[in-house]
């Protein structure tokens, strides 16, 4: 009688942890469609998902045309946290490359139009905290 209990008992668990882990599977897909949906909606089907490293935030960012020639074209793109399930931050910057920093800090590198100096590489670096919306440095070495 007892072994019988204790059957039930560990089948029991073992379904509900199966039922569990496809649960999760679903949110975790319908948090995807959610911020693709949401990012091809806002820039069409040209764009680019860069997460973070815990994958609890990804850089939604609008690909250029290649046709265009203009050099001070717009970065268009914005942050979502795919956790809570909204934009968190949003921006278009001339000239800009947007990377992860770390898990909750952008590194935004800019090219100036005019460079004075020759050794001047006319870059400028710089890193956005996402949660205190704020710059925080602008003496950020280019990473390589």
């Amino acid at each position: 009688m007892r072994t019988i209990i204790l059957n039930i008992i560990l089948i029991m668990l073992f379904f509900g942890c199966a039922t569990k882990n496809k649960l999760s599977e679903k949110l975790n897909e319908s948090d995807q469609i959610t911020y693709q949906h949401f990012a091809k909606d806002k820039f069409g089907e040209e764009v680019e998902f860069k997460f973070n490293s815990d994958k609890s935030y990804v850089i939604c960012e609008k690909l250029n045309s290649k046709l265009q020639s203009n050099p001070n074209q717009l970065k268009e793109f914005f942050v979502y946290d795919i956790i809570n399930g909204l934009t968190i931050y949003e921006d278009k910057i001339a000239n800009a490359k947007i990377e992860w920093h770390n898990k909750t800090q952008l590194l935004i590198t800019m090219q100036r139009g005019y460079i004075t100096n020759p050794k001047d590489t006319g870059k400028w670096t710089y890193v956005f905290d996402l949660i205190s919306k704020k710059k925080i440095t602008e003496t950020v070495k280019d990473k390589k």
